[in-house]
Parts: C-alpha cells; sequence; structure tokens
C-alpha cells in the first residue's frame, strides 16, 4: 500500500512540474499574466480605499489590509476553478493508466499555489514593512488560514467539476458562487465594520473565516470575534468526502 502512495505522489509531483512548464509556455510574458488580475484590482482597491477613508478600518494600513486578503482569495478561486477543470473535462494526461482526474486537479491546483503563494510573500513582506506592521502577530496563523483557504478551494472544485460531469449547467452557478463570495467572503471588509446583528448571516461562510484568520494572524491590532477554524475544517472534510465519492462513483462514466 506505501508504495502504491508513493507511487501516486510521485505522479502528482510530476504533473505539477508538467503544469508549471506549460504556463511558462502558454504566456508570452511568463508568469505575469497570471499575476496581472489580483494585482490591478489591488491597485484599484487601494486607490478607491484613498478616495473614501471610510471603507478601511482605521488600526489597520490599507494596502495590507488590502493585499492580506485579496491574494489569498484569488488563489482560493484559481485553485477552485483548477481543480473543477480537471474533473468535469478530459486531458489527454488520463490515457496514462496510473493518472486519474483527481491526480490531475491537485498538480494544477499545486500549480496555482505556488504560483499566488510566492505572489503573496514578494508583494506582502515589502508593503508590511514600509506601513510598520512587520512582523505578523501569528505568522502561523496566517499560514495555516492560507493552507485551509486552498485546500477548500481544491475541494470545493472537485465537488462542483464532479457534479458537471453529469449537469453540465452547474459552470453557471459557480461564476454567481465566485460573484457572491467576492462580495461577502472578508476580501475587502473585517466582521466587525458590520453591526454585530447581521453576523449570523455572514458566519456561514467558511471563506470568510478563513479571511478573518488571516487579518487576525498579522495585525496584532484586530482580534477576531468569529474566526473559527474547526468549522472550517468540517465543511472542507464535508467537500473532500463528498467530492471524492461522486468522483468515484462517477469514474466509469463518459465525460459530456
Amino acid at each position: 500500500m506505501f508504495e502504491d502512495i508513493k507511487t501516486q505522489f510521485s505522479v502528482i509531483r510530476a504533473l505539477t512540474i508538467y503544469e508549471l512548464q506549460g504556463m511558462m509556455k502558454t504566456y508570452n510574458y511568463g508568469f505575469a499574466w497570471a499575476l496581472l488580475e489580483p494585482i490591478m484590482f489591488i491597485g484599484v482597491m487601494r486607490l478607491a480605499r484613498s478616495a473614501f477613508k471610510g471603507l478601511t478600518p482605521p488600526d489597520m494600513p490599507p494596502s495590507t489590509f488590502l493585499i492580506v486578503g485579496i491574494i489569498p482569495f484569488y488563489s482560493y478561486m484559481s485553485l477552485l476553478t483548477a481543480a473543477y477543470g480537471a474533473v468535469s473535462g478530459s486531458d489527454g494526461m488520463l490515457q496514462f493508466p496510473r493518472v486519474t482526474p483527481v491526480d490531475i486537479a491537485v498538480a494544477s491546483a499545486l500549480r496555482d499555489f505556488c504560483i499566488f503563494f510566492a505572489l503573496y510573500c514578494v508583494f506582502l513582506l515589502p508593503v508590511s514593512i514600509y506601513d510598520g506592521v512587520f512582523p505578523p502577530q501569528n505568522i502561523l496563523e496566517v499560514l495555516f488560514a492560507f493552507l485551509l483557504l486552498s485546500i477548500m478551494g481544491i475541494s470545493v472544485g472537485l465537488l462542483v467539476g464532479t457534479a458537471a460531469r453529469v449537469f453540465p449547467p452547474i459552470k453557471q452557478f459557480l461564476s454567481y458562487y465566485n460573484l457572491i463570495n467576492r462580495m461577502v467572503g472578508g476580501m475587502l471588509f473585517v466582521i466587525t465594520m458590520f453591526p454585530s446583528v447581521l453576523w449570523p448571516y455572514f458566519t456561514w461562510n467558511p471563506v470568510l473565516h478563513c479571511m478573518e484568520m488571516l487579518r487576525d494572524g498579522w495585525f496584532v491590532t484586530y482580534t477576531s470575534p468569529i474566526a473559527d477554524p474547526v468549522y472550517v475544517m468540517e465543511c472542507i472534510l464535508g467537500f473532500l468526502l463528498l467530492g471524492l465519492s461522486l468522483e468515484r462513483y462517477q469514474r466509469r462514466m463518459p465525460y459530456v
């Protein structure tokens, strides 16, 4: 059994390297175009918050506040999309006997994770030093929240991608889901910016808990009143078990 597990990890590692190399060939300027959207979004929101100062918590520098939340959120969406695409469509790599859709999904997600985590470090460290909020209050909490958000992206992508094999229109619901998360997922706010009477309606979303953990772990001046890593892990476990079970059940079904 351990040999089989070791072989499967080797397959995923090889697929991840293949995905990274393929991405370099796809973009004329390397990884630059993959990173352009979140960077532009951070710039636009930074300008907006300079014009409307009340949109940012007064005890958190706007630039660091935005980077702490926006890049992990884009990483989550990218991993979700990568896992969804790998499971819902066919790939030439599936012709190899040891390669499964889950392997391709994990490899694609690892590719995006490496890119966005590197982007996170490259931008967050100098900006936070400039803003005077470095080092973070709890770097382990920040890394743990980033990791939870990434695993959740993969698990949701597996679940939705498997369902899309028998119900392709679900792709439209995925775009609506991403849109809703942009507004209520905590990318641009912390929960204390809203009246406490509204908190129960926000806290059903595990993405918000991860965003709260990120800001709680980075800023000394902020303690999240609602962040619950146990709830996030329960959601991840449920998504993963359901997604993997459906994928296993549908493995012999033709792609539509």
